[in-house]
């Protein structure tokens, strides 16, 4: 057992090494002041540190950022919430493996716009990682009310990993001033929002930590909500003189323009023109906001090349090149206009591209699986983001300008058809760039994935399930199973995919246990981190299903990483990886798999993790054996899945046998686990208000979206997406006693 100390720095150093360019530790104590429910023991009773983690924005993608405007943000930010969840969700493994309870925050997504109890103020986070980098020592607030810090100023985005370790907490930062009140982030502010009469009362937010104080501006946060959630015209904001829910949904009924052109997103000036003063430069002939102080240049051809392969294989990719700026100016008319394009072309020499395949029966409309599985493309466009953001951040380190041009750009399928990639004509390959001035030089090469060398099936399923730096920290369980083994009408959407498969692995990650069994139970009433850590287990799933596919191929196999295998459940809509598969739907291949047995609720419980486990798959030509059956049972007379299910969607009198799940109510279940309408399973704690409906016994398309569109008018009309953030829990999995 480590001591406080080595524990301390040990988990630092795991934060590092994970990808975190900042990692501090704040103590519980540092939230006394704080609303209840917005305190770290809100969301774990047991804290004993916060480690507060955090990655830098690209300077470039600052510099050309909310141009023309904040409806504009550029290649701003690419990247780095994959790369966040990411770091978050493993270093929660590798402490709970430790032995200690953790609950990870998710990076982004999930407000309380409308002000929560015992919250003071709308717009309000679960949990604040802003407040927690401050906590943290690793810096200080500005007068915007955003996180600065000595090396990067404002230009970072945070994470939290909330701990029962005793871990020991960090100083508070007590170096040079880092916000100095220049103003210049109320002079860059489109909706002119720092103006006394549009601050709140009292026109300051103030607090104090052990001593010291810290003091921004009460913001209005309908007046940032307009263009950062609403993307409405920036250029209309200053005119609005009184500013709340009820006024955006007026501007939305006058017409005000939502900015729906290439790229339209948001990025806040303020933040642009924003530099801590330590580190704060001019350079007027390169960007007319203030810069960061960089160190001078470092690093030659070699040790760049070498750096840019490891980041670029850590991230996934299976092939890699660079090629001049210069190769690439057919894609000029595809930047918007007001970019400031002949700045980007002069300033930027290179292009690095970085590529993973796409399972070729995506580009199939006719494969009855293509539609399920098309969350596949975001899981591993997220992975080369990761990559492209990791590269960039490098190099900024280095003392050089890097950049990630958005989609609409163009690059990443120039990129793969100028370098005549397999599949680059199909839709076979997804291609992230980055475009940097460092000292680069053409270059090409595949890379090998980590079970590419390895010589049989056998030996891929023994090293996923070695744990041993293949898949460090991620994958929990591989199973097996010949397809002659299920029953036909299972494989028969399989035989589609691959008509001459043979074989399925099921690949397993864990959720977090302490993570599940406080969702939406705890005082925060939040289930921000089940939800992250759902979608996170599905991403790391997947991404080693994909490895151990490619591992398969270059023994001279077809294989397939598969999101879903089969077609008639319906998934559930969550940010970043766009829909969780049903779990219940899974269940049968992963115990067929040994995996596990069928509990009552339908899920598959496994002898060490219950119901835990998020799953991906690898259809394959390879023979491979079905592994043995895991026999069990649930309690006799065990109901507590079913009692907990907030739309009684389990009929406990339907099962024909003890060992028998029990029968699920299709519809009752979608209402809840699929479409966020009843307040037992989460939406309400996340501040959403839900229509007074009765649960249906049936729904077809047009009662389905006439429900939707009765959800909060902010998921509906503002992110125009009813599914919006919503963080159910499955109370029946959370009910099982195999879960705990």
């Amino acid at each position: 057992m480590l001591n406080p100390q080595e524990l301390t720095a040990d988990v630092k150093q795991m934060a590092l090494a994970l990808g975190a360019d900042l990692v501090g530790i704040a103590s519980p104590s540092r939230y006394d002041g704080a609303p209840p429910k917005v305190r770290p023991q809100a969301h774990l009773p047991e804290a004993k540190a916060v480690i507060v983690m955090a990655v830098h924005h690209l300077d470039a993608s600052v510099d050309f950022g909310a141009e023309p405007n904040s409806n504009f943000p550029g290649g701003f930010q690419i990247g780095m919430i994959p790369k966040l969840d990411t770091i978050a969700y493993r270093l929660a493994r590798y402490v709970e493996a430790l032995g200690y309870a953790t609950v990870p925050i998710a990076c982004t997504t999930f407000w309380h716009h409308r002000q929560a109890e015992g919250v003071p103020f709308d717009h309000a986070a679960s949990f604040s990682h802003i407040n927690a980098l401050s906590a943290a020592g690793l810096g200080e607030y500005g007068w915007h009310g955003m996180a600065m810090s000595p090396k990067y100023g404002p230009r970072q985005r945070i994470i939290s990993v909330i701990t029962a370790a005793p871990l020991i907490p960090d100083p508070l930062y007590t170096g040079e001033p880092l916000c100095d009140r220049c103003k210049l982030c109320e002079t860059a502010c489109w909706g002119e929002n720092y103006r006394p009469d549009h601050l709140l009362e009292p026109k300051t937010i103030s607090f104090t930590i052990e001593g010291k104080k810290f003091e921004y501006a009460h913001i209005n946060r309908w007046r940032c909500f307009w263009g950062e959630q609403c993307h409405l015209d920036m250029k209309r904001l200053a005119e609005r003189e009184e500013l709340d829910e009820q006024a955006i949904y007026d501007a939305l009924d006058e017409g005000v323009d939502r900015v729906v052109q290439a790229n339209a997103g948001y990025m806040c000036s303020s933040f642009k023109y924003c530099m801590a003063k330590p580190v704060r430069v001019w350079d007027k002939t390169k960007a007319a906001n203030p810069r960061r102080r960089k160190s001078a240049p470092t690093g030659d051809w070699p040790s760049l090349r070498q750096r840019i392969l490891k980041l670029a294989a850590n991230a996934g990719a299976s092939r890699i090149a660079i090629r001049p700026l210069a190769d690439f100016t057919s894609l000029k008319p595809n930047f918007y206009d007001g970019f400031r394009t002949e700045d980007f072309f002069r300033t930027f020499k290179w292009v690095i591209a970085i590529s993973r395949e796409r399972p070729v029966f995506l580009t199939d409309s006719k494969n009855p699986l293509t539609a399920k599985n098309m969350p596949i493309s975001l899981i591993i466009t997220g992975g080369m983001m990761i990559g492209a953001c990791d590269i960039g951040r490098f190099l900024d380190d280095s003392g050089y300008e890097a950049m990630v041009p958005w989609g609409k750009c163009g690059f990443g399928p120039l990129a793969a058809r100028l370098q005549n990639w397999p599949g680059h004509d199909r839709g076979g390959l997804y291609t992230e760039c980055l475009v940097t001035d460092a000292p680069l030089q053409p270059f090409e090469t595949a890379i090998d994935r980590p079970c590419d060398g390895l010589n049989t099936p056998a030996e891929i399923i023994a090293r996923a399930e070695e744990d041993n730096g293949c898949f460090p920290f991620i994958i929990h369980q591989v199973g097996s199973i010949r397809l002659d083994d299920l029953p036909t009408a299972d494989t028969a959407c399989l035989k589609q995919v691959m008509p001459a498969a043979k074989s399925l692995l099921i690949v397993a990650a864990e959720l977090p246990k302490r993570t599940l069994e406080l969702a939406c139970k705890q005082e925060a009433e939040c289930g921000v981190s089940y939800l992250m850590t759902n979608y996170q287990a599905l991403r790391e799933a997947f991404w080693a299903a994909h490895d151990m596919a490619s591992g398969l191929k270059k023994q001279g196999y077809e294989a397939e990483p598969l999101f879903e295998v089969e077609t008639w459940s319906k998934p559930r809509p969550v940010p970043q990886v766009s829909a969780l598969p049903d779990l219940r739907a899974q269940a049968p291949f992963a115990a067929a798999a040994g995996l596990g047995f069928i509990g009552k609720n339908g899920f598959l419980i496994h002898p060490q993790y219950g119901p835990r486990l998020r799953f991906a798959f690898v259809l394959t030509t390879a023979p491979v054996a079905t592994a043995p059956t895991v026999t069990g049972a649930c309690p006799d007379g065990c109901r507590l899945c079913a009692d907990a299910c907030p739309v009684n969607a389990l009929d406990v009198n339907g099962a024909g046998s003890s060992t028998e799940p029990f029968p699920r109510h299709e519809v009752r279940c979608q209402w809840a686990r699929v479409m966020g309408m009843t307040a037992g399973e989460g939406s309400a704690m996340a501040g959403w208000r839900l229509p007074d409906l009765p649960v249906p016994d049936t729904l077809d398309d047009a009662s389905r979206q006439a429900a939707l569109a009765q959800k909060d008018p902010i998921q509906v009309r503002c992110y125009q997406r009813p599914n919006m953030a919503d963080t159910q829990v499955e109370r029946c999995l959370q009910a099982c006693p195999f879960a705990h």
